[in-house]
């Protein structure tokens, strides 16, 4: 999902962490998604820098029995959850351009644990006893390599189980010989099933228990990445305000 503009807060306005939805609401009162500012809410925090914080997650509804899930667009949820015009966005898009890239500093990936009243998948099941679950950049079908990447996290199965509440970081930019990941172009982030943290290729998959689907229970992957953006060039609604009026030659008294 390309965005149309900036959309930007500043640190005082924070009331709760940003979950980078965002979408381009009709403000005339339609349901069609076409208002003029857009782009996933960024803090501008430090002049020049936009921070950026998207954090996303994937259902899983799916047995065993069913077939194990491969690969899976990331759903970005909408904080108005009732509000059937401002739905949730599904795929996890970093908008970024040569003029304006993007530099990626934290990913991070992990299994819902939920507070035990009875929605939650108790584990999640993999196809494999080692099988990798990962979160990165990639394609529709297949993740590019994530070595010395700070902008990809990986979970390892145990005996073909990952249980609710693990979870698995992304490199740190402030380690020894690690750098920021630069993004020049729009790069999507999904979540893939893998032999090995750095396949570039997918193998096997994920699913719940037959008990957890019996119960009505999802078990839920969730993925947050953080990025910096150079704020965009100022546009006339930054200045416009301190513009003088224009006197018209009909005015009274000219």
């Amino acid at each position: 999902m390309a965005y149309l503009s900036a959309k930007k807060i500043y640190p005082a306005d924070m009331s709760e962490p940003l979950n980078g939805w965002y979408q381009n609401i009709d403000t005339r009162g339609g349901t069609s998604n076409n208002a003029s500012i857009a782009g996933p809410t960024s803090v501008l925090a430090t002049p020049g820098y936009r921070y950026f914080q998207q954090r996303g997650y994937v259902p899983v509804t799916n047995a065993s029995g069913d077939g194990y899930v491969t690969t899976a667009n990331v759903i970005i949820p909408s904080p108005y959850k009732n509000d059937d015009t401002r739905v949730n966005i599904t795929g996890m898009t970093v908008a970024a351009s040569a003029e304006l890239p993007a530099y990626a500093y934290r990913a991070t990936i992990s299994v819902a644990q939920g507070w035990g009243d009875g929605r939650i998948a108790g584990s999640l099941l993999t196809s494999g006893s080692a099988q990798v679950i990962g979160f990165g950049p990639g394609s529709a079908t297949a993740p590019t390599t994530h070595s010395g990447q700070v902008d990809a996290a990986n979970l390892t199965a145990s005996s073909n189980s990952i249980a609710a509440g693990s979870a698995g970081y992304g490199l740190s930019p402030l380690a020894s010989g690690v750098q920021y990941k630069e993004l020049t172009s729009n790069s999507t982030y999904r979540v893939y099933s893998k032999t090995a943290t750095n396949s570039t290729a997918t193998n096997g998959g994920w699913a719940i228990t037959d008990a957890d689907k019996a119960a009505g229970n999802t078990g839920y992957i969730l993925v947050e990445l953080c990025y910096i953006q150079p704020d965009v060039a100022m546009e006339y609604d930054d200045i416009e305000q301190y513009i003088p009026y224009k006197i018209a030659s009909n005015y009274p008294g000219y």
